[in-house]
């Protein structure tokens, strides 16, 4: 799931200036990977490793910012009266990176790769406003899209950097894209080579290569940064904070609090098809004992709707109230629940997490049997799980096709409220901000009242990296280390 961060204190730096070290030399970075990832732009498996390579191969048309946006690939967009014709000017001059140019066909491709059911783009999701039809090359650097209903928020959705585009024509396994390294070497579920692509069309990275290197585990990862063995890394245990603290070889990065781990629970099976079960299981967690316990006391308190915390709705923090909880279990005939919680553990606090869910439940006869799983087998059977843990760092426009939609990997809670979609239609039918601000309030509260996932804490992303490495930024909104172009390293 990718304008700078700001930080608490000078300990823990949210921006480097990228002074010190010099040009050259190989960047190892740690990822939590699922050991069937794929180099295909649009893999429908998607451990860290696959955003992370991607934001080197390939880019996307702009990019959200937490001040607006940054263009890409495109220099501007017009639209007409009504919102129905947009057109998209692309940046002249770009290269794949075997020297050929990029254009509205690679543009279209993409689009009609994305668009086509066949394929089953997650993607689709997020532009499934568009007509393929209605898709047209102007001149080689003039894309128009014309829309069968007006639809306001376009280049919010085109803004995903989700949708990035590769060389009409290529193959996968080439990654033929335009971004600032270029593929070397992918071995799957173990490590990515990218080496500095010196016809890029942007800044041109100070570094030589980058080294993606996989973990099975978070605690393994951690402990190849404490050890020296990678880099940089925005996957560690929150929980190894204080031994990274007192570590002078590392510094600590934090994003702002955006970072939401969440329980998801599937809306359209048993127990969690009853609503008084969902609201049960969100009054069983102590907030305030995950905040300081999960995430070592970095965030705030969530309250169980997604997106930032802008256009919030008027209800009340949610609290733990275990009475009320075995009141609405009983309520709905399912007291002393005997339920697995799964979780592959590959964000810092999500085990504790659950633990402490669990041990809270006890207290009041339900049995939340905590499974830990590999992350490969995890992502096999995202959309399947009954109850089980994910990640959300997305701004509300982001989120709202993913809840509304048909696609399990996506809507993986399958969670369909008929008065939360009408509002979401309405939501993408304007483009006027306050009136987008208003129903997202509506929406937020229906999240809050009935539906399908427990969010206890919005936590800032923690990376940490090498005192020899200089220039990092986290990207917006994930906060994780994707951006390298500005990376030195102090020479041995």
């Amino acid at each position: 799931m990718a304008a700078s961060l700001v930080v608490a204190c000078s300990a823990r730096p949210a921006k480097e200036s990228g002074q010190g070290g010099s040009e050259g030399g190989t960047l190892r970075v740690g990822v939590s990977a699922s050991t069937i990832s794929s180099v295909d732009a649009y893999s429908r498996v998607r451990s860290q490793d696959y955003y992370i390579r991607n934001a080197q191969l390939f880019e996307p048309l702009l990019r959200q910012t937490k001040d607006g946006y940054q263009w890409l690939l495109a220099t501007g967009i017009t639209h007409n009266e009504d919102n129905t014709v947009w057109t998209v000017k692309l940046r002249p001059g770009v290269k794949f990176h075997d020297g050929s140019p990029f254009g509205a066909d690679d543009v279209i491709a993409v689009f009609n790769r994305i668009l086509d059911p066949k394929n089953a783009v997650i993607e689709s999701n997020y532009v499934n406003f568009m007509d393929p039809k209605g898709i047209k090359k102007l001149d080689d650097l003039t894309v128009q899209f014309t829309l069968a209903k007006p639809y306001g928020p376009f280049q919010f959705a085109i803004s995903n950097s989700d949708i990035i585009f590769y060389k009409k024509g290529s193959t996968a396994a080439q990654a033929m894209g335009t971004g600032p390294f270029r593929l070397v070497r992918f071995t799957p579920g173990r490590e990515t080579d990218v080496a500095r692509f010196d016809g890029y069309w942007g800044r041109r990275p100070k570094i030589d290569k980058v080294k993606i290197i996989s973990f099975k585990t978070t605690e393994a990862l951690t402990n190849a940064v404490i050890g020296g063995q990678i880099d940089a890394s925005s996957n560690i245990l929150q929980t190894a904070l204080p031994v990274i603290r007192e570590t002078p070889s590392l510094k600590i990065m934090e994003s702002d609090p955006i970072l939401k781990v969440l329980i998801g629970m599937r809306a359209d099976m048993p127990p969690f098809n009853d609503v008084r079960v969902r609201q049960a299981m969100r009054l069983i967690l102590d907030r305030k004992v995950a905040l300081s316990n999960a995430y070592d006391g970095l965030g705030t308190l969530a309250n169980d709707y997604k997106g930032f915390p802008v256009c919030q709705p008027d209800v009340p923090q949610r609290a733990q109230d275990l009475e009320k909880a075995k009141a609405l279990l009983a309520e709905a005939g399912q007291s002393n629940l005997h339920l697995p919680l799964r979780t592959a553990a590959n964000k810092p606090g999500m085990l504790q997490l659950v633990q402490i869910l669990a041990e809270d439940a006890k207290k009041i006869g339900v049995t939340i049997d905590v499974v830990k799983m590999d992350l490969g087998a995890y992502l096999e059977k995202w959309g399947e799980w009954q109850f089980y843990t994910g990640y959300d760092t997305g701004t509300y426009l982001r989120d709202v096709p993913e809840m509304v939609s048909n696609e399990s990997t996506l809507n993986h809670e399958h969670w369909h409220d008929a008065e939360f979609e009408e509002l979401a239609t309405k939501l993408y039918a304007t483009a006027d901000e306050n009136q987008q601000c208003e129903i997202q309030k509506k929406m937020k509260a229906i999240e809050y009242e009935r539906g399908p996932t427990l969010l206890a804490a919005t936590n800032p992303t923690v990376s940490v990296y090498s005192s020899r490495m200089h220039g990092f930024v986290p990207a917006f909104p994930s906060g994780n280390l994707y951006d390298f172009t500005g990376v030195t390293i102090d020479q041995d």
